[in-house]
């Protein structure tokens, strides 16, 4: 899912003029270009990920994103701030497209040897997680940044059908329900509602109660 997703959005980028990635986007005050650039760093992997820490708490993928930290002020400015150093740090000759397309590749190939059960240290979630739990974040961070770049291109979303797949489980886990029967959303919606991208109709917040 982290390949197939990775390299449709990737796909998308590398055929952009370089005066598309200067687009402001649907989260700013980054560009399309510090957005890609943040896109690249949140899955990027130096080297293998460590074993867990004695005792670390065991963090699912639905947990990962409910760390308190993300909601505030400061984790936001950090992510944003660091998006733009990074962006204006790239090498001479390195395009946003080509860091990500050059970043997926690596983190796939790491990626794909490994036992998908195997505990890692994951110090932003505060523990350890199932490396199989910890790909599925990573493929979330893609597709909710390619919707991002989708609508700064102003195209139809791409989001592919593996990634749609392995992402459910985590939207409902943080739902903490099925989803209501009144609502017909498929995987695509359910993704673009989950993360923001879309918001709740009056109709959609009477569907799903409290």
């Amino acid at each position: 899912a982290l390949a197939e997703e990775s390299r449709t959005l990737s796909t998308v980028l590398l055929e952009l003029d370089v005066e598309e990635f200067q687009r402001p986007t649907n989260c700013p005050p980054w560009d399309l270009k510090e957005l890609v650039v943040h896109t690249a760093a949140s899955i990027g992997l130096r080297g293998d990920l460590p074993d867990p820490e004695p005792r670390a708490p065991l963090v699912s993928a639905a947990d990962y994103y409910r760390r308190p930290e993300r909601a505030t002020p400061t984790y936001r400015r950090r992510n944003v701030e660091s998006g733009q150093d990074l962006a204006a740090d790239l090498p001479e000759g390195m395009t946003a497209a080509a860091m990500f397309d050059q970043t997926w590749r690596e983190t796939v190939s790491r990626l794909r040897d490994q036992d998908p059960d195997r505990r890692v240290q994951i110090a932003a979630a505060g523990g350890s997680m199932r490396l199989a739990d910890w790909t599925v974040t990573r493929v979330i961070s893609v597709a909710a940044h390619g919707l991002d770049v989708a609508l700064t291109l102003g195209r139809e979303p791409w989001t592919t059908s593996p990634a749609l797949t392995v992402m459910r489980g985590v939207f409902l886990s943080l739902l903490g329900a099925a989803l209501p029967s009144e609502l017909t959303w498929d995987d695509q919606r359910l993704l673009e509602v989950a993360t923001g991208r879309r918001a709740l109709t009056d109709q959609d917040r009477k569907d799903l109660g409290s």
